[in-house]
C-alpha cells in the first residue's frame, strides 16, 4: 500500500469512529491503544525502513544498515502522551491526527527520554508530546534514524 492510501485509510477510520460516536451521543469516540500503536509502527516502517519485530520485549521494530543493527521502540499517540515500561535502546515517538497525518515527536536514543520519566512510581511511565518535542530538539542528527521515504511524516 502506498503512503497516500495508508493515510487515507487512517483518516477513514477516525471519521467512521466519529460518526459512530455522534450517532450514540459519545463525544470522544476515537481509535486508541493497539490500533494507534499499529498505525505508528506502519508509519515508522514506511518512513525509516524499519523491520517490524525485535528480539527484546521493550522493542517492536529493528533498524538495519549494512552490518549495523538497532532495536527500536515505536510509540504512537493520538492523545498527546506516550507510555514506556522500560528504557528503549532507540525511541521513535509519533502522533497520529484525525486527518491521517503523522507528526514526529522524537527520534533518538531512548536514554534521554527514560531519564525524564524513570522517577515516576507507576509501572508505565508517561511523557507528554511537548516534553518529547523539547528533548528531540537536543538530539544531534547523527543520533537520529534517517528518513528513507518522504511524505510519511
Amino acid at each position: 500500500m502506498e503512503v497516500a492510501e495508508f493515510k487515507k485509510k487512517v483518516a477513514e477510520i477516525y471519521r467512521t469512529a466519529g460518526e459512530v460516536g455522534s450517532a450514540f451521543g459519545v463525544n470522544s469516540c476515537t481509535p486508541d491503544g493497539h490500533l494507534v500503536g499499529a498505525f505508528g509502527q506502519i508509519a515508522a516502517r514506511l518512513a525509516f525502513g524499519l523491520d517490524l519485530g525485535a528480539e527484546s520485549d521493550e522493542h517492536n521494530c529493528t533498524w538495519r544498515d549494512g552490518g549495523k543493527k538497532l532495536e527500536v521502540q515505536v510509540r504512537c499517540t493520538g492523545a498527546g502522551a506516550i507510555m514506556l515500561r522500560r528504557e528503549p535502546m532507540h525511541l521513535v515517538a509519533l502522533e497520529v491526527t484525525r486527518s491521517g497525518s503523522f507528526i514526529l515527536l522524537y527520534n533518538g536514543p531512548g536514554s534521554a527520554v527514560w531519564r525524564r520519566v524513570q522517577h515516576q512510581k507507576s509501572a508505565q511511565k508517561s511523557i507528554s508530546r511537548e516534553a518529547l518535542l523539547e528533548l528531540f530538539r537536543t538530539v544531534p542528527p547523527e543520533e537520529r534514524l534517517a528518513l528513507v521515504r518522504e511524505g510519511v511524516l
